[in-house]
C-alpha cells in the first residue's frame, strides 16, 4: 500500500506517518505519500509504529481477476458449428386432459400395459420411454399427468420436449387441462399436433372437437388453412397409428432436429426418486453430448458420479446419446426434477461449482430475508409511533396507566391466539420428487383461516424413524404417497401414536387431509326450523297487578312446538327476542303444539318484549353441526 493509503487506513496525517517512517532504518524510501511500500515485513514495523496491529489480506482497490475456479459456476458450452452436429431423433410429449388415452397410446406403441398398472387409472408422475419403429427410427416420448394437481410436472415436458402430441377424447372434447397444455406449448415455442383420440366410440363427435380446439384452443388447423396437423386415432385398437408416426416424423424433419455428440454431456433431469435397492435414482433426458458411465454430473446443488445407466426396462446401457431418456445410479442426493445437469472434469471441480451455488443461493436468501425484515421493523415503527402518540395525549399520569393497559391488551391478544388457533401438522413423503411438488402445489391453495395447515417435513423415499420424530414432535400425520414404511418406524410409531396414512391416488389424500382439517374443527349450532307464525295482534293481560303481553297468531307453515325455542323477527331482519315460551294456548287450553293455519296465543318468557302486528315468529330447534372448511383444489 501507499503512504496515503496507510495514513487514511490508521487515520493520522500524511505528514505525521512521514515522520514516523523517517524514524525508521529504511526511511530514506519512503518519503513521498504516494511511494508504495511493498516490503511487507517494513510495513508491519511501520504499522506497529503508528500503534495499529496488521493483518494480511488482498487489496480490495486492485483489478487482479482470480483465477480460482471455486468462485466461478458450471456454464453450458456455446453451440457447436452446424458441420460437427447429427442429426438426432426427436421428444415427442403426451400431454391433455386426464383419462383422454395418453398413457394407452403409448402402451399400444409398445406394446407394454403401464396404464394398467397405474392407480386411478391416472398417469401421476412423468415417464419417458423409447419407442423403435419398423424402418430403425427411434422417438423419446415423455408421458405427462392430466390431473389438474399435475401442472408443474406437465410445464416441465413442455419444456423439454421437441414435439407436443395434445391428445384429445373425441367423446369429451377440449377441457381446462386441455387449454392449460396448449398454452404451456405456446409459451415454450414448441410445435403441436392433435390426436384426436376414442373416435370408435358411439359418442364420438369429431367435427366438435375440431370447433373446440379453434375457438377454446386457439389453434390453426390445417384443415382449415393453419399449421396444427390433426390425426384421428384409437389408442385402445391402434386405429391411424402410422399416420400419427408419420406426422411426428415430418414434423421433425422440418425442424432439422440437431445435437452435438461429442462429450461432455449435457441435459435435464426429468423425475428422480429413492428406490429401496438402487438407490438414488434420477430419469435424465440427454440433450447434447454422449454420456458414459464414471461422468461426474452437477445438477443445482447435486452432484454424483455415474455409476450405472438403465433404460426403461432395466436394461445396462453403456452409453446415452442425444435424446435418450435413461436412468442414472451414483447421485449424492437426490436432484431436484426439471434442473439441467453438466458434465465437469473432476470431482474436485464438481465440488467447486456446488460450494459456488450454495454460496450464491445464501446470498440471494439474506437479500430476501432483508427486505422481508425492513418491511417488518417499518411496520413495527408505525404502530410504535402511533402508540407513542397515544400516551403523549393523556400527560405523564395517564401514560403509565395507558401503557399499562397496552401490555395487558397486548398480553390478552396473545393468549387469544394461542387457545383458539386451530391446526393441522402433516408430513408428507412420495415415491418421487415430481409426486411430492403436486402434492406440495395443491396444498399451498388452502388459504382459509378457519383450520392452519403446517408442512412440517416432505421427502422422497419410505416413510423412516426421522419422519415420525417429527410427526411426534409437532403431533403430526404422516402421509405416505405411493411408499411404503420400515418396520422400525411403524413399530415407533405404535409405540408414540403417529398415524400413518398410505394413499395412491392424489385427490383422495387431498381429501382425507380435509376430512382431517374438518374433523379438528369446533361443531356449531345450526338452527333447524320447525314452524313459522305472523302476530295479528298484541293483548295486554293482568297477572298479578301486571300487565303482561300475549301475542295473537296464525300458523302460517310448519308446526310450533312449545318445548322449542322461539325467536321475533320485525321488520325482516330485525331479531328482538330469541329464548323459550311460558304459555302457548289455543283458546283457552294449553296445548303442546300448534299446526299450520291454527290461531293462537303466545306469550314469550321475557314479558318486556312487545309485540306488534305484522311481526314474524319463527319456531326452531338447535343441533350441532360438524364445520366444514372451504377449500377449492380443483378436483
Amino acid at each position: 500500500m501507499t503512504v496515503s493509503e496507510l495514513a487514511s487506513a490508521t487515520g493520522i496525517p500524511v505528514d505525521n506517518v512521514l515522520k514516523i517512517i523517517e524514524l525508521g532504518q529504511n526511511g530514506h524510501l519512503y518519503f513521498e505519500p504516494t511511494s508504495i511500500m511493498d516490503n511487507v515485513s517494513i510495513l508491519r514495523e511501520i504499522v506497529k509504529k503508528c500503534g495499529f496491529k496488521s493483518n494480511l489480506t488482498s487489496n480490495p482497490n486492485t483489478n487482479k481477476k482470480l483465477s480460482d475456479d471455486h468462485l466461478k459456476d458450471a456454464i453450458k458450452r456455446p453451440p457447436a458449428p452446424y458441420d460437427s452436429t447429427i442429426v438426432r431423433h426427436p421428444v415427442v410429449t403426451i400431454m391433455g386432459h386426464v383419462d383422454h388415452g395418453k398413457t394407452t397410446l403409448l402402451d399400444t406403441l409398445r406394446n407394454a400395459s403401464v396404464a394398467k398398472s397405474e392407480f386411478g387409472a391416472i398417469t401421476q408422475h412423468i415417464g419417458a420411454f423409447p419407442v423403435i419403429l419398423e424402418n430403425g427410427k427411434k422417438i423419446t416420448f415423455l408421458d405427462t399427468p392430466g390431473h389438474a394437481a399435475f401442472a408443474t410436472i406437465r410445464s416441465r415436458g413442455a419444456q423439454v420436449t421437441d414435439i407436443v402430441v395434445l391428445v384429445v377424447a373425441a367423446d369429451d372434447g377440449v377441457k381446462e387441462q386441455t387449454i392449460e397444455s396448449i398454452r404451456m406449448a405456446k409459451h415454450a415455442k414448441v410445435p403441436i399436433i392433435v390426436a384426436i383420440n376414442k373416435i370408435d366410440k358411439p359418442t364420438a363427435n369429431i367435427e366438435r372437437c375440431k370447433k373446440m380446439l379453434q375457438t377454446q384452443g386457439g389453434l390453426d388447423l390445417e384443415e382449415f388453412g393453419g399449421t396444427v396437423q390433426v390425426v384421428q386415432i384409437s389408442a385402445l385398437h391402434g386405429t391411424n397409428f402410422n399416420d400419427l408416426i408419420e406426422s411426428i416424423l415430418t414434423q421433425a424433419e422440418v425442424l432439422d432436429l440437431r445435437a452435438d455428440p461429442n462429450p461432455p454431456a449435457e441435459g435435464v433431469i426429468i423425475e428422480s426418486k429413492l428406490d429401496s435397492k438402487k438407490g438414488k435414482l434420477a430419469t435424465v433426458l440427454v440433450q447434447r453430448g454422449k454420456l458414459l458411465n464414471n461422468s461426474i454430473l452437477v445438477a443445482g446443488t447435486v452432484w454424483g458420479r455415474v455409476r450405472a445407466m438403465m433404460d426403461h426396462q432395466n436394461n445396462v446401457l453403456q452409453e446415452a446419446n442425444p435424446s435418450d431418456a435413461i436412468q442414472l445410479i451414483g447421485w449424492k442426493d437426490l436432484p431436484q426434477a426439471g434442473q439441467e445437469f453438466l458434465q465437469v472434469s473432476s470431482d474436485r471441480r464438481a465440488r467447486e461449482v456446488i460450494d459456488y451455488r450454495i454460496s450464491k443461493s445464501i446470498e440471494q436468501k439474506q437479500i430476501e430475508d432483508s427486505i422481508y425484515i425492513s418491511s417488518k421493523l417499518e411496520e413495527h415503527n408505525k404502530e410504535y409511533q402511533s402508540h407513542l402518540a397515544e400516551k403523549k395525549k393523556g400527560g405523564i399520569f395517564r401514560r403509565r396507566r395507558f401503557s399499562t393497559l397496552y401490555q395487558e391488551k397486548q398480553l390478552e391478544n396473545r393468549k387469544n391466539v394461542k387457545e383458539e388457533e386451530i391446526c393441522l401438522n402433516v408430513v408428507v413423503k412420495g415415491d418421487v420428487i415430481g409426486s411430492v411438488e403436486a402434492i406440495l402445489d395443491v396444498l399451498e391453495t388452502y388459504e382459509s383461516n378457519q383450520c392452519k395447515l403446517d408442512i412440517i417435513h416432505y421427502g422422497v423415499g419410505n416413510v423412516c424413524v426421522t419422519d415420525i420424530e417429527y410427526a411426534d414432535a409437532f403431533k403430526a400425520i404422516v402421509y405416505a404417497f405411493n411408499v411404503g414404511t420400515l418396520k422400525d418406524a411403524e413399530e415407533n410409531a405404535k409405540q408414540t401414536g403417529i398415524t400413518i396414512k398410505q394413499h395412491n391416488i392424489i385427490y383422495k389424500l387431498v381429501d382425507d387431509i380435509k376430512e382431517e382439517m374438518n374433523n379438528c374443527l369446533p361443531p356449531v349450532e345450526v338452527e333447524d326450523v320447525q314452524g313459522e307464525a305472523n302476530v295479528l295482534q298484541e293483548f295486554l293481560i293482568n297477572e298479578n297487578k301486571k300487565k303482561i303481553p300475549v301475542a295473537g297468531c296464525r300458523c302460517t307453515s310448519g308446526t310450533l312446538k312449545k318445548a322449542a325455542l322461539f325467536k321475533v323477527i320485525r321488520d325482516h331482519d330485525t331479531v328482538l327476542y330469541r329464548g323459550k315460551l311460558s304459555s302457548l294456548r289455543h283458546l283457552k287450553d294449553e296445548v303442546a303444539t300448534i299446526k299450520t293455519n291454527m290461531e293462537c296465543g303466545l306469550r314469550l318468557e321475557d314479558a318486556n318484549i312487545r309485540l306488534n302486528p305484522g311481526d314474524k315468529i319463527v319456531c326452531f330447534t338447535l343441533r350441532e353441526e360438524q364445520q366444514k372448511i372451504t377449500w377449492e383444489t380443483g378436483f
